[in-house]
């Protein structure tokens, strides 16, 4: 069910579109490569890669736990997950990169699925109030 489900397409679209930045900005580094370089830019490519690769099994934990408070509990940790995408993707504007476009496509990717995440977030709250 979660291969469908559209937040975590999303998760999995952000995560491709994170490892191709992190590889266009560091010169097809591998990610732990990326996270000891001497270069911020890289180190901070390789943490965008790491970070979004826990989207897609967030989602998936959440979509299969039964018990809504602990459903709800991993949203929030996956809306800290997005927040902390949504700053390194500024870190990494503000590092000199030239080539800003690529982020601005993943900062659209990261806010659709906050979109979707907090309408989750929303639906599971409205349908306990009731």
């Amino acid at each position: 069910m979660s291969g469908s489900f559209p937040a975590y397409q999303k998760a999995l679209e952000i995560f491709r579109i994170s490892r191709a930045v992190a590889s266009y900005f560091s010169g097809d580094k591998h990610v732990l490569e990326m996270n000891i370089s001497s270069s911020s830019q890289h180190r901070l490519a390789g943490f965008l890669v790491t970070d979004s690769l826990q989207l897609a099994p967030g989602v998936a934990s959440a979509l299969s736990e039964g018990n809504q408070q602990t459903k709800l509990k991993r949203l929030k940790s996956l809306r800290k997950a997005v927040l902390t995408l949504k700053i390194r993707c500024r870190k990494l504007e503000f590092s000199g990169i030239k080539e800003t476009e690529f982020v601005h496509l993943l900062r659209k990717e990261i806010a659709q699925f906050e979109k979707l995440i907090t309408d989750w977030f929303s639906q599971i709250e409205n349908s306990q109030k009731n």
